[in-house]
């Protein structure tokens, strides 16, 4: 499990902590997310693709969550684009946030199990939020992609979606809004 925690100049960083039966968050589960919650905790399937190297560094992030958004993780020219994107939204008086950046293979074979209840290992209900088992720019080390999202209004205002593509676009990053990924944006 993953604890987010809010720290002094509201910065959000998440602490790890090994599942067990009886927690909060496990008490609620739906028997599919009980089931991909076991699945993380699994010996790799090879369905799932090859490890990168996130998963090499964080063997024990949960497949669940994301792992922690750290600058230093980024390609250089990357956050340097994604910073003056951030700029240009920040004096629209937006509050971008990058949810997800590094992403492990074990995840992305996780967010592709949604919606695959076939898939193994990861499979269950619910609508599919990724097409590729591939984490590609977001498995890349140093990271080349992001997923931004407001930090108020998270994935529900389709303004900050249409101001972010913009911002993005106009710093040379690929914006994937046009088919659906409306957080995504990439080094090209």
């Amino acid at each position: 499990m993953v604890v987010p925690l809010l720290i002094g100049g509201g910065a959000l960083v998440y602490v790890l902590h090994k599942r067990k039966q009886g927690d909060a968050m496990t008490a609620n589960e739906t028997p599919d997310e009980a089931k991909a919650a076991e699945a993380n905790e699994r010996e790799w399937l090879p369905e799932w693709g090859t490890p990168n190297k996130w998963d090499a560094l964080y063997p024990a992030a949960p497949a669940d969550k994301p792992l922690a958004v750290k600058w230093d993780d980024f390609d250089p020219e990357f956050a340097r684009r994604l910073r003056a994107a951030f700029d240009t939204m920040e004096a629209q008086r937006f509050d971008p946030y990058v949810f997800e950046a590094a992403r492990t293979q074990r995840r992305q074979a996780w967010l592709y199990g949604q919606g695959r209840p076939e898939f193994k290992g990861t499979g269950r209900t619910g609508n599919k939020v990724t097409w590729t088992l591939d984490a590609s720019k977001h498995g890349a080390s140093p990271a080349r992609a992001a997923d931004v999202i407001s930090r108020t209004t998270f994935w529900n205002d389709p303004r900050f979606f249409t101001a972010w593509g913009k911002a993005a676009e106009a710093q040379g990053l690929r914006w994937l809004g046009s088919i659906g990924d409306k957080p995504h944006v990439e080094l090209k």
